[in-house]
């Protein structure tokens, strides 16, 4: 039980400080950080659904639809009839949309390199192996 205690209170200190550098980050930008997570994952996945990237992005459909209601807005994705079904709708990146995931995946990267920074060079791979596990355990996850 002291492991998952453990786990518990260092998963919700590093949510806290993500949290925090992505709002930072917001806003320093055009986007807000949940629009910052969905165009990342449009650019990683290609063309999904509405009901594909709200389960993705763990929130209900309709807070999906208004969070893209506002991407479109912007200019940064496009929603076009599903190919393999037309009663669902594919959200597409424009060319816009591309370079603002990109910006926003470069910011990341610049972001969490700092971070990186401040773990001993001996630990890194390590915190980066468990990372990648628990990352994966975290997209297994219903």
């Amino acid at each position: 039980m002291a492991d998952q205690d453990r786990f518990a209170r260092a998963l919700v200190a590093l949510a806290r400080g993500l949290g925090r550098i992505a709002r930072e980050r917001a806003r320093s930008g055009d986007v807000t950080p949940q629009q910052a997570e969905t165009l990342q994952l449009i650019a990683e996945r290609g063309a999904l659904s509405t009901s594909v990237l709200a389960t993705l992005l763990g929130i209900d459909p309709s807070t999906a639809s208004r969070n893209l209601s506002g991407l479109e807005r912007s200019g940064l994705i496009t929603r076009q009839k599903g190919s393999d079904d037309g009663r669902q709708t594919d959200v597409r990146l424009t060319s816009r949309g591309r370079r603002a995931a990109q910006s926003v995946g470069t910011g990341a990267s610049s972001d969490f390199g700092s971070l990186l920074d401040k773990i001993p060079r001996g630990d890194r791979t390590r915190v980066i192996d468990a990372l990648e596990v628990l990352a994966r355990a975290v997209d297994e996850t219903p």
